[in-house]
C-alpha cells in the first residue's frame, strides 16, 4: 500500500506542524501539496520536500502516490476536500473543527463510510504521552471516580506587528468562531479523551459582544457536565501572559495534573498526588503530530477507526455549537 500523503492547505500550521511531522513520521512520506494558488503550492512543496504541487484538488486526488490526505484549510472549507478524498478512495485526516455545521460533519462521515475510507479528526493532544498516561491511570481506577476536572489552552500576547496566527481566523465566514475553534475545542476533546466520557451539558460565557474581533470571541469559559457526573471547567483566552495550560483531574483517590502540556509543542510534566509511582516527563524528541500520522496509518492498515475518528469530530462540532448557544442565550444547553 502506498504511504504517500497530500496536504490540502499551505498556511502556517501546515508549514510549521504538519509537513515537518510527515517528514519524520515512520511509515509516512509527504508527496504532494494542494493550494488554490499554484505558486504557493510549488513554494511549499520545494520547502518541505514534496515532489508534486497541485492547484487542482481533483487532480491531486487522482495521484496514485497519494494514499492519505491531511486537510488543513480554513475551518469553513473542510467539506470539499474531505468529500473529494472520499470519492477518490483516499483516507483523510481533517483538522478540527471537523466542520462548521453538524450537517456537514455528518455528510463527511457518510461519504467516507460509503467509500470505505477512514476519516480522522486532528486532535493531536490525544497523542501526547502524558495525556495517554493520565487516561490509562483513570481507566485503571487508580484515581477513583473523577469528581472535577479543568483544562486550559490560552495564548500569550503576540509580539508587536505579529498579528493573529492566520488572517482568516478573524473572518467569521471562514473561522466560524474565535478562540473556541482554535484552542477551546482541543481542551474539551482532551477531557473527553482522558475521562473516556461524553459531555451531557454545557454552560458558557464569552466576550463575543465586546472582543476586539467581534463577533468572534477572544475569551471563553465553559462548565461541562459529563455522563458519569464529572464537572469540568474549560478556559481559553487570547493575549494573557504566561498561561498555565494545564490539565487537572480531581479523583476520589488521587489528583492528577499535567502541567504546561496543552500546546502544539510536546512538553510538560505529570504530577500524581496519592499514587505510589514514579512519574516522568515527555521523552525527548516526541512530536504529537508525527505520532498522530503514525497512529492514523496504523489504524487504516488494521481496518479500525483512528483516534480521533470522524464521530469524535462530530461530537465536538455538537459541543462547540452548544457552547456558543449557551454563551449567547445564558442558558445551560443539553447534549443528551
Amino acid at each position: 500500500m502506498a504511504d504517500g500523503w497530500a496536504i490540502v492547505g499551505t498556511g502556517r500550521f501546515a508549514a510549521n506542524r504538519i509537513a515537518p511531522a510527515l517528514n519524520k513520521a515512520i511509515g509516512s512520506r509527504l508527496v504532494a501539496v494542494v493550494s488554490r494558488e499554484r505558486e504557493r503550492a510549488e513554494a511549499f512543496a520545494a520547502e518541505h520536500g514534496a515532489r508534486k504541487a497541485y492547484d487542482d484538488l481533483d487532480a491531486a486526488m487522482r495521484d496514485p502516490d497519494v494514499a492519505y490526505v491531511w486537510v488543513a484549510t480554513p475551518h469553513s472549507l473542510h467539506l470539499e476536500p474531505v468529500l473529494a478524498a472520499a470519492r477518490a478512495g483516499k483516507h483523510v485526516l481533517c483538522e478540527k473543527p471537523l466542520a462548521t455545521s453538524r450537517a456537514d460533519a455528518r455528510e463527511m462521515i457518510r461519504a467516507c463510510r460509503r467509500a470505505g475510507v477512514q476519516l480522522g479528526t486532528g486532535f493531536h493532544l490525544r497523542h501526547h504521552p502524558l495525556f495517554e498516561e493520565a487516561r490509562r491511570l483513570v481507566q485503571a481506577g487508580d484515581t477513583g471516580p473523577i469528581r472535577a476536572a479543568e483544562a486550559e489552552w490560552s495564548n500569550p500576547p503576540r509580539r508587536p506587528g505579529e498579528g493573529y496566527s492566520a488572517p482568516w481566523r478573524t473572518e467569521p465566514a471562514l473561522a466560524f468562531a474565535g478562540i473556541t475553534t482554535g484552542t477551546g475545542i482541543h481542551a474539551m476533546d482532551l477531557l473527553r479523551f482522558v475521562l473516556d466520557d461524553e459531555i451531557t451539558a454545557i454552560t458558557a460565557l464569552t466576550d463575543a459582544a465586546s472582543s476586539p474581533i467581534a463577533p468572534l470571541e477572544t475569551a471563553a469559559i465553559a462548565l461541562l457536565r459529563f455522563s458519569r457526573g464529572t464537572l469540568a471547567t474549560v478556559r481559553c483566552i487570547r493575549s494573557i501572559p504566561r498561561p498555565q495550560n494545564d490539565l487537572l483531574l480531581l479523583g476520589e483517590q488521587a489528583r492528577l495534573a499535567v502541567r504546561h502540556g496543552i500546546d502544539e509543542s510536546t512538553h510538560g510534566e505529570l504530577e500524581a498526588d496519592g499514587l505510589d509511582r514514579e512519574i516522568t516527563g515527555v521523552p525527548a524528541g516526541t512530536d504529537m503530530y508525527a505520532r498522530q500520522a503514525e497512529a492514523f496509518v496504523e489504524a487504516v492498515r488494521e481496518g479500525r477507526e483512528p483516534n480521533a475518528s470522524g464521530e469524535d469530530g462530530l461530537r465536538m462540532v455538537e459541543a462547540l455549537d452548544a457552547l456558543l448557544e449557551a454563551a449567547r442565550t445564558g442558558r445551560t444547553v443539553s447534549l443528551e
